[in-house]
């Protein structure tokens, strides 16, 4: 049974350096956001690697958190988003995320796999996601 993790506010940012320069696919960009739930809270940021396609994109994240209590935690993630057209700004999000975590307090996350689902506006750069552990 999946339980809620956290609910993530990320936005795009122009010109911010990515996290790492590998990744499955194409770099996209990079930026930052908030994590906000009943296990994690902190600072998101994050870079995108895909597969561009008109209407799906194979996808694969790969982000850190930064706690509110310091601890810093990494995820990659593998997914698609999904629109119903060329001219449709809003996708639809959803991968599997594979967390680790060196901090001894976030110990039960380290190894663990989440899903997230959600949606991102290419208009407006900003993107919605549920995590859920």
């Amino acid at each position: 049974m999946l339980e809620p993790l956290f609910d993530a506010e990320l936005d795009y940012q122009p010109g911010m350096s990515p996290l790492t320069s590998e990744g499955d696919g194409a770099l996209i960009g990079s930026g930052d956001g908030a994590v906000h739930g009943p296990k994690l809270n902190g600072k998101l940021e994050w870079t995108l690697f895909e597969q561009a396609g008109s209407t799906v994109c194979p996808m694969a994240p790969v982000a850190r958190i930064t706690t509110a209590d310091g601890a810093r935690i990494r995820f990659e993630g593998r997914g698609y988003a999904t629109r119903l057209s060329q001219s449709d700004p809003t996708w639809r999000v959803a991968a599997t995320l594979y967390f680790t975590a060196d901090d001894s307090r976030y110990s039960w996350l380290d190894g663990a796999l989440a899903l997230w689902e959600g949606e991102f506006n290419e208009l407006t750069h900003h993107a919605r996601y549920a995590a859920f552990i």
